[in-house]
């Protein structure tokens, strides 16, 4: 039962593109690839590491070619992101026996603003991943990335991938908003309905260094610190409050969602100035048959967080047990790789029940992985 006692679901990971994964993209296509990659680098090159881990510990070549104009990986990225045996080591030595992998990016395919080309990106993404993760389909799962600038497209790709990779597709993932729609916009409605139809959890994850993402940020902060603390926490509360107030969990009573790379100690404060504001103005909300804390709430709605987060028992007092999920990071520049399992395990603060729930229950009910009794 795990290096730690627990069966570890890390919910949220990353990786799982092979090397040179984008080289398969058509002719067609190749030029619009080149100006995506182009607006990676610029996006997300004055990261620590260009968004590799900075420590030297256990570090690993991630390949022997040189990057060119259809390649963003660092040499200096861990080898596991793109390699699965290694993977399968590092998941042994941090203590996770399956893992949640997200993909890359943040929505920069949107910013090209071309639906056919989103399109074929997502599809070769989702393909080259499936490959990875075929490696070992009981501890390596993946949520789905979608061309959701049409969301008719992103649909069929998300039908596509459940029932191409049905042991392999666990969820699907969403930027904080897509461009100029909010998440409830009833356009989305589309992809809501074919994740409701095949148990996919909805992820909204934290991001912010694309073009469009969170704008109120991009357009008044210039550093990355004050970029990449801001963007997360406040797209949170913005998905959030979309769900909830805007009606999405309301029209789809049996979707699940998962808020990602967010944090946590903002929900309970959020949650409750959510109900405030429909107490006072209900019919701005008209559709709603109760309070926007109680769809949150309902056993559907969960969210990621990292070990060393000061405010996981509190957020646990206010809002319950069955929300919290562990999450990696697994292995950007700012993750505890090998440490992360390790040092939620060790705090004092947490009962072994309420551990359990964070490393297991939660991210198993979130993603509909079961667990070995």
């Amino acid at each position: 039962m795990g290096k730690y006692g627990y069966y570890v679901i890390d919910s949220d990971g990353h990786g799982g593109e092979p090397p040179q994964w984008r080289h398969g993209i058509s002719a067609e296509w190749r030029p619009k690839m080149v100006e995506y990659v182009a607006k990676m680098k610029a996006n997300y090159g004055d990261l620590p590491g260009a968004g590799s881990p900075v420590h030297t510990e256990d570090q690993q070549n991630y390949g022997e070619y040189a990057p060119g104009e259809l390649d963003f990986e660092t040499p200096l990225q861990r080898e596991g992101m793109a390699v699965p045996g290694p993977r399968m080591t590092d998941m042994d030595l941090e203590g996770i026996d399956a893992a949640v992998l997200f993909p890359p990016g943040s929505g920069e395919e949107w910013a090209l603003g071309d639906p056919g080309f989103s399109a074929e990106l997502c599809q070769l993404l989702n393909d080259a991943r499936a490959t990875y993760a075929a490696y070992d389909p009981t501890r390596l799962k993946l949520v789905a990335k979608l061309p959701l600038i049409d969301p008719v497209r992103a649909a069929a790709e998300l039908e596509r991938c459940f029932t191409q990779y049905p042991d392999l597709f666990v969820g699907m993932v969403t930027a904080q908003h897509v461009l100029d729609r909010n998440l409830d916009d009833p356009a989305l409605d589309a992809v809501w309905e074919v994740a409701d139809s095949h148990g996919a959890a909805v992820c909204v994850h934290g991001g912010g260094q694309a073009p469009d993402q969170v704008p109120i940020v991009l357009d008044r902060y210039d550093t990355r610190l004050e970029k990449h603390a801001v963007t997360h926490p406040f797209g949170a509360m913005l998905a959030t409050m979309n769900f909830t107030v805007g009606g999405v969990l309301h029209r789809f009573p049996n979707l699940r969602l998962g808020i990602m790379e967010a944090g946590c100690g903002w929900l309970p404060f959020w949650l409750e100035r959510l109900d405030e504001e429909y107490e006072l103005m209900p019919d701005q909300a008209p559709i709603l048959d109760r309070k926007p804390s109680e769809y949150f709430l309902s056993g559907r709605c969960f969210v990621g967080v990292e070990s060393t987060e000061s405010a996981l028992p509190y957020v646990m007092d206010q809002v319950g047990d069955d929300i919290l999920c562990y999450s990696s990071d697994y292995c950007h520049w700012d993750c505890d790789f090998p440490h992360s399992v390790k040092l939620l395990v060790e705090r004092d603060d947490l009962s072994d029940e309420r551990k359990r729930k964070i490393l297991t229950d939660n991210p198993a009910r979130l993603f509909g992985i079961p667990v070995p009794a």
